[in-house]
């Protein structure tokens, strides 16, 4: 049966990811949690999950690489995810619910901020404010398998078209998931052969999830992209406040 519910929301979670590129470790982690997992083995399986998704998802969108801006923002990425998955070893001792409604509240707090720049939005944030929101990105993707929202609240302030917006967040993921995978398995027990048989399993699911995504996500224009995201971040960070 727990199979079964992971199966049926990592199928979503690809989907919606696929389409606009980010969303999957949002969706999926308070369901898994809700299902019966804990927080550490949803971020695990989620972090497994989120690297086969965008395995797919990027080889698919790979023409679209913006690698100039891929670069710097991984870099950041990768040297704050510890920091993520060093709390994440910690929190289950912490109020759970208390995390998750700061997450959302942040969550919000920022699309609001999004929604009131509109097009005063610069094309070139300054490098302080690119290296924080690329640095929290990391945090909470290694926390909570949730570094997409400052990834999205950035990317929609730039002249991104929008298959370059969902190979940059894609690329982003495939390449922090390594080094996620590596330091949960030798951090902590939470990465163990259940959950990777659990991943490895669903792997079809995600794939087909992926491609209908993709698909989906290729008729969207730059705006409705931008409008699409924000809605989900807006109605994810809703929930995590309620």
């Amino acid at each position: 049966m727990a199979l079964i519910l992971a199966g049926i929301i990592m199928f979503g979670g690809s989907l919606v990811q696929g389409a606009i590129g980010f969303a999957l470790g949002l969706i999926a982690v308070p369901l898994l949690v809700e299902a019966g997992f804990s927080l550490s083995q949803a971020v695990a399986l989620t972090t497994l999950t989120i690297g086969i998704q965008v395995m797919f998802g990027a080889w698919k969108l790979r023409a679209h690489i913006p690698w100039d801006d891929v670069k710097p923002a991984a870099i950041v990425r990768l040297l704050t995810v510890a920091l993520g998955v060093v709390l994440l070893l910690n929190v289950e001792a912490m109020d759970t619910v208390g995390v998750k409604r700061l997450v959302g509240v942040g969550v919000l707090l920022g699309v609001i901020a999004r929604v009131l720049a509109g097009r005063a939005a610069q094309r070139e944030w300054p490098k302080a404010a690119s290296i924080a929101a690329f640095g929290v990105s990391g945090v909470l993707q290694g926390l909570v398998a949730m570094g997409g929202p400052p990834l999205v609240l950035w990317m929609t302030m730039r002249d991104f078209r929008a298959q370059e917006a969902r190979a940059f967040t894609m690329t982003l993921f495939l390449l922090n998931t390594p080094v996620q995978v590596l330091l949960l398995l030798f951090l902590s027990q939470t990465m163990s052969l259940e959950v990777i048989l659990m991943a490895l399993v669903m792997s079809p699911l995600i794939y087909v999830g992926t491609i209908i995504g993709v698909r989906i996500g290729d008729r969207f224009s730059k705006q409705l992209l931008n409008r699409a995201a924000l809605a989900v971040l807006v109605v994810i960070a809703l929930n995590a406040i309620v």
